[in-house]
């Protein structure tokens, strides 16, 4: 493993940081001049590695994703074979059980679902996926169309995301995710005999497995 540079480790502390305030302040009421007291470093070296708020958010949900698919793909070792849809069906499971239990995290996804921090990240990740999911089930969705769906996948979301954090969708979170990656399936035209197995066993695999070592923020 490359041993990390001084500069490397300002960044780390910095990041840390910046996970720890938008944990216990949440991000709205979080500065960077907050991040960079709270790292024991100065505006100029904090701006360098995270030129604004928005950056870290990138890098948090990118550590986050990369955690579940390392953990999920331990998990679905020798379990059975699956297809694009159904892996990401179980990654949505534990991506939204983990951002919707802490009612602090909660809220810091509330907050950035709010101000659309988080969906320039997610679209350059969901496109491919759901290419993915036209592969695997022969689906006839011209480009412009399959342009339209992600528009309007991503909107059902957002809206969605915010409806459930502010108490007016009242389900289980599992529900809600089943019903967030369903909706999506039902766009694309996936079969929905398909959509029942799948939202079953992924269901079944989440309660039979522990996900708790994955964290967003701390």
């Amino acid at each position: 493993m490359r041993k990390l540079t001084k500069g490397d480790q300002t960044k780390e502390r910095i990041y840390k940081s910046a996970k720890e305030l938008f944990y216990n302040k949440g991000y709205n009421a979080t500065t960077i001049q907050q991040i960079a007291d709270h790292s024991g470093t100065t505006l100029g070296s904090m701006t360098y590695h995270f030129a604004t708020k928005d950056t870290f958010i990138s890098r948090i949900f990118e550590d986050y994703l990369t955690s579940i698919n390392d953990l999920l793909l331990n998990k679905l070792i020798g379990y059975k074979p699956i297809n694009s849809f159904e892996k990401h069906f179980y990654l949505t499971m534990v991506w939204y059980q983990y951002l919707l239990t802490d009612p602090l995290v909660k809220n810091f996804y509330f907050e950035i679902s709010k101000n659309d921090s988080l969906y320039p990240f997610l679209q350059g990740q969901i496109s491919q996926i759901y290419h993915n999911f036209v592969k695997d089930y022969n689906l006839r969705i011209r480009p412009i169309e399959f342009d339209a769906i992600l528009i309007a996948d991503f909107g059902a979301r957002r809206e969605l995301t915010r409806s459930f954090c502010e108490d007016n969708i009242k389900m289980p979170v599992e529900d809600f995710s089943i019903l967030i990656i369903s909706n999506t399936a039902r766009c694309l035209g996936i079969p929905q005999k398909a959509i029942y197995k799948v939202s079953y066993e992924a269901l079944l695999f989440n309660r039979e497995h522990d996900f708790s070592d994955i964290k967003l923020l701390v």
